[in-house]
Order: structure tokens, then sequence, then C-alpha cells
């Protein structure tokens, strides 16, 4: 049996939504000052997981747009290397086609002095890297 002096504590529901009801069924609203207290804590916990939701939403739009544009200019970078490169190639090649020709005619203009410098070049070879 319960005593004349007990008072039965209101019931509250609380919901994790964007707005917190005090409201029960009965329709009975808070007279506690601690459950309004908890009541205005629980919104405050709310209100800052919504900032924060939000905040960190917007430091990942800035994150994508940062590694968009990271990959726009190392996608630019890329092609002008690949043109420098390429470029390279083109006159390095031109160069070796127009030494082999000029060899290829010293050769036949001047077979023996040609022959000796070969002999040369492979005999000072063979003394460096038999070292």
């Amino acid at each position: 049996m319960r005593s004349a002096s007990y008072k039965k504590p209101p019931n509250f529901y609380y919901t994790m939504s964007d707005t917190t009801t005090t409201e029960n069924p009965f329709g009975a609203t808070p007279v506690d000052p601690f459950a309004a207290a908890k009541i205005s804590a629980i919104k405050a916990a709310e209100d800052l997981r919504a900032a924060a939701a939000a905040k960190a939403h917007e430091i990942r739009q800035a994150a994508e747009q940062r590694a968009a544009q990271f990959t726009s200019a190392a996608g630019d970078k890329a092609a002008e290397i690949k043109h420098y490169a390429d470029k390279t190639w083109d006159d390095a090649s031109g160069q070796v086609k127009n030494m082999t020709a000029e060899a290829e005619k010293f050769a036949k203009e001047k077979p023996l002095q040609a022959l000796l410098a070969a002999f040369g070049v492979g005999f000072l070879a063979g003394v460096i890297f038999r070292r």
C-alpha cells in the first residue's frame, strides 16, 4: 500500500527527432523543473547533433570539391608532361636517325677510316669494361 503523501511522477515520452515532445498520451504537461531541464538538455543535444551533421556535410562537400580540383590539376599536368615527353622522344629519334645516316655515309665514302675508328672504339670499350 502506498501512503497518502506519495505522489506518482509524471510520465514523459521523449522522441529522438528534430523536436522533443513532452506530451504523454493523456495530454499532461510537465511541471517538474528537473524534467523541464532534462527536456531542455535533450533539445540542446539534438540541436548540437543537427549542427554537427550539417558541418560534417559542409566539410565533406568542400573536401570533394578540393579533390576534384586536385584531380583536374593532376590531369592537366600529366597531359603537359606527356606532350613534353612525346616532343623530346620525337627530337631524340630524329637525331638518332640523322647520326645513323651520317655514319652510313661516312662508312661508304671512307671505309678504311670507318673500320679503324670502329676498331679503336671497340678496343677502348674492352679496356674500360675489363676493369
